[in-house]
């Protein structure tokens, strides 16, 4: 089915039943983000379901009764008793960082595990790996003992890439690229296609000079995956709106950003990761948007409603890992994959003020 928009959506679908897909073409989301937002679910953001449900009623859908009924009777007759506890490794420097210290993605995803943790009949009990003295042999002997029915893989700060569990003893999944040589089912978002969104959006509203500025190990972390889009970007037929990437090494970088921000004049800056580009700019006396706007392909809901960027919907990450575990601990499949599986889940284009096209006329 061809994207549709809203001036011929109606006239389109006029003639049939509107689904959840034809209003998930419309918006831009994945159907299951979709599904949930017409539900009210917490896995949406208020924003998002509201915009959901104004594309719905634009395009006159209407749920289906039958559908609705048969959904209705297996939530009333299926529901989940306790089913046991989940662990989340936690490899940062507190035992509670991810229920009162985190922020942004990391704060979203756990939160997300926890309420689909609530809805299948599960505990989500983190675990301290980051605990002085710690060893993947220890950790495994804990958890064991405790007998938990599995266990995810959280994202895990820099300083923690190997992770020697005795993993056939546990049903698990992992959640980002932190732990890479672990061969488990790994969810995370969709960095490639999210960064390819993001410059189609900024195609779209006439920037003409697009750059990426971003920290090394960051984009490291993400497998390069935001640096590979962008530099496709750069060879693809919209070649002439991309400048040369800043990706640095160094964190104390403000002089060669500074020349490099001289040198190449964007009108508009993607950046990757929480970074100091947006106080570097400050330093620089350049003021957002009026000099120079800027965008985030990772962008952390504390800053939602300035900075425009893309949402990576962390919540529905936690929720997903949660759903593939549950399935792995239902089949009673322990220990590594032979074949394993990486989810992707997609984000969207959310605007903030650090963006206003309107000002490229001035």
């Amino acid at each position: 089915m061809p994207l549709m928009n809203s001036k011929n959506s109606k006239a389109t679908l006029g003639k049939r039943r509107v689904t959840i897909r034809d209003i998930a073409e419309e918006v831009g989301l994945h159907f299951t983000t979709v599904a949930r937002a017409l539900k009210d679910s917490d896995l949406v953001k208020r924003e998002t379901a509201q915009r959901v449900k104004a594309a719905a009623e634009r395009l006159g859908y209407q749920a289906d009764p039958f559908v609705s009924a048969f959904c209705s009777y297996r939530s009333s007759h299926l529901k989940q008793g306790y089913r046991g506890n989940l662990s989340w490794i936690n490899g940062f420097h507190s035992p509670d960082y991810f229920e009162s210290e985190a922020t942004g993605y990391y704060k979203e995803c756990y939160e997300g595990a926890k309420e689909r943790c609530r809805e299948l009949g599960f505990k989500l009990v983190p675990f301290w790996y980051g605990e002085p003295g710690m060893s993947a042999k220890r950790a495994s002997q804990i958890i064991h003992s405790r007998g938990e029915a599995g266990l995810i893989v959280a994202p895990m700060p820099p300083s923690i890439d190997k992770l020697d569990m005795r993993w056939d003893s546990f049903c698990s999944v992992r959640i980002g690229y932190s732990i890479p040589d672990v061969p488990l089912t790994n969810v995370v978002s969709d960095h490639f296609g999210n960064m390819k969104l993001l410059c189609s959006q900024l195609e779209s509203l006439g920037f003409s000079r697009i750059g990426f500025a971003c920290k090394e190990w960051i984009d490291k972390r993400v497998e390069h995956k935001w640096s590979g889009a962008f530099q496709l970007r750069r060879y693809s037929a919209e070649r002439e709106r991309y400048l040369p990437m800043f990706l640095s090494e160094n964190e104390d970088d403000f002089h060669a950003f500074e020349s490099w921000i001289r040198l190449n004049r964007p009108e508009v800056l993607i950046i990757g990761g929480v970074t100091s580009y947006p106080e570097f700019l400050e330093r620089m006396r350049m003021r957002v948007p009026e000099d120079i706007q800027l965008v985030s392909v990772s962008l952390e809901h504390d800053h939602a409603g300035f900075y425009a960027g893309i949402d990576q919907e962390a919540k529905v990450v936690g929720a997903v890992a949660v759903d593939q575990l549950a399935g792995i601990v239902r089949r009673s499949h322990v220990g590594l994959e032979s074949a394993p599986k990486t989810i992707m889940t997609s984000g969207f284009w959310r605007g903030g003020r650090s963006c206003d096209p309107a000002l490229l006329a001035k």
